[in-house]
């Protein structure tokens, strides 16, 4: 997997927590717990626009992730917390979006070919981001 990808990769994985974020924190009801969601959105947030900036420094397009893929998961986190709108549910679906993350970001890095060090500490910085998450949704469970 060459830089491009690898990039591309990161920062789908960074935009689907931001989206996912989006799609339940207006059911949060816990002040502390909002502004865990917002604290997670904005590391999520840092990490796309360095691997966005990186791409486009290198002359390099963009990807997202598919629309398909966005809907699926707005439509799905709507769902379960219309079903269940308490904070250790939506804690829960984080949780287990946070742990998706990780097994990606760590084949994705397994699977990266390139040798730029600021990528491989970028993905690195976003498994990290991922397991504190999952650290601090367990709190709410």
């Amino acid at each position: 997997m060459d830089d491009e990808k690898m990039l591309n990769l990161i920062s789908k994985n960074a935009e689907m927590g931001v989206v996912g974020i989006d799609a339940v924190k207006d059911y949060a009801s816990g002040e502390k717990f909002k502004k865990e969601l917002m604290n997670q959105r904005e590391e999520y947030n840092k990490i796309y626009t360095s691997a966005k900036n990186m791409l486009t420094e290198n002359g390099c397009e963009v990807s997202h992730p598919s629309a398909m893929a966005k809907m699926s998961t707005e439509m799905m986190s709507r769902m379960k917390t219309l079903a269940d709108p308490t904070d250790s549910k939506i804690a829960e679906m984080m949780l287990q979006g946070s742990a998706m993350g990780v097994a990606k970001v760590i084949k994705n890095a397994n699977e990266y070919t390139g040798d730029s060090e600021e990528i491989r500490d970028l993905a690195q910085k976003l498994q990290e981001t991922e397991e504190f998450n999952i650290e601090n949704m367990k709190r709410y469970l």
